[in-house]
């Protein structure tokens, strides 16, 4: 009985280490993926009393002021763009001052309006606003040449689509200046929109707040 139980006993170390030694030299285990990283967005965010107040405030602005140029100013905006001339167009100061005027009035920062434009660089009418925008009237004294590119923005499309859009975050426009940005669109007597208003406003409580300054270290990413 001794030998046959020590006969049995080796044969289950045998076996045993046989499986051991098999798994050991079989293909591991691939690790689990590791799962996307959730994208935050504004709707999500927990975005504090003063940051929403500010966006609002701008919001305001843009969408009361692209409501009050009106149809005047997008059909004279057609005719700017359709005239290839630029801020060489007969209407274009004209335009300038209205613009001027609103920055003058509000303390804005910067007061313009927008373009998506093509391949050639040139400013069009006609787009579906995925691609990039471009500067064309702009309010300022020391304004940026004609059609400077402005890349892409989701507040952009969304103005182009039709409705007023605010940045999702500051930016500084210097050391001692902070500004939030929002966008509307400004429709022509046909009922299309043809440009987008964009006021850039003093934004300085986001100092408080750098998680909301998309060009701090500590800003959130939101850019949705």
């Amino acid at each position: 009985m001794k030998k046959n139980k020590l006969l049995l006993f080796l044969t289950a170390f045998v076996m045993a280490f046989s499986m051991i030694a098999f798994t050991g030299c079989g293909d591991e285990e691939e690790p689990p993926a590791p799962e996307e990283e959730a994208v935050l967005t504004w709707d999500d965010a927990d975005v504090p009393e003063d940051v929403q107040a500010i966006r609002d405030e701008v919001l305001g602005y843009a969408e009361k002021y692209a409501e009050e140029l009106g149809t005047d100013f997008g059909d004279q905006y057609v005719a700017l763009i359709e005239s290839g001339e630029a801020r060489d167009f007969a209407g274009y100061d004209e335009m300038w001052n209205q613009l001027d005027a609103i920055t003058k009035n509000i303390g804005a920062t910067y007061v313009y309006t927008m373009s998506p434009m093509n391949d050639d660089g040139e400013p069009v009418l006609d787009s579906d606003g995925t691609g990039s925008f471009c500067i064309t009237v702009d309010g300022a004294e020391d304004p940026d040449e004609w059609a400077t590119d402005y890349g892409w923005e989701i507040q952009f499309t969304e103005a182009w689509e039709g409705a007023p859009a605010a940045a999702r975050s500051a930016w500084a426009d210097s050391e001692d200046l902070l500004c939030w940005s929002a966008f509307a669109p400004i429709l022509d007597s046909e009922g299309k929109v043809v440009c987008i208003l964009g006021i850039d406003y003093p934004a300085n409580v986001i100092f408080d707040h750098p998680e909301w300054n998309r060009d701090a270290d500590e800003w959130n990413g939101i850019e949705e």
